[in-house]
């Protein structure tokens, strides 16, 4: 495994497990704040960890969030 932060570590584990997540549900599930949690993401995907981005807008108040998705081939 690349040389990680332990922070993206837990995140990866994360992903793993539940397979997409958003920032907000890893906040409530991880306690990880939106920030952090997208550059620990960054982080996996400049080591090389397949994890898909894909934009969604909310339903009731047509904001912007993304949805993280852990896609090994």
């Amino acid at each position: 495994m690349p040389n990680l932060s332990p922070r993206a570590k837990e995140v990866l584990d994360y992903l793993q497990t539940k397979g997409r997540t958003s920032p907000r549900e890893a906040l409530l599930d991880i306690d990880i704040n939106s920030g952090s949690f997208t550059r620990r993401i960054t982080e996996l995907k400049d080591a090389g960890f397949p994890i898909n981005v894909e934009t969604k807008r909310h339903p009731v108040t047509k904001r912007r969030y993304n949805v993280y998705t852990y896609a090994p081939s």
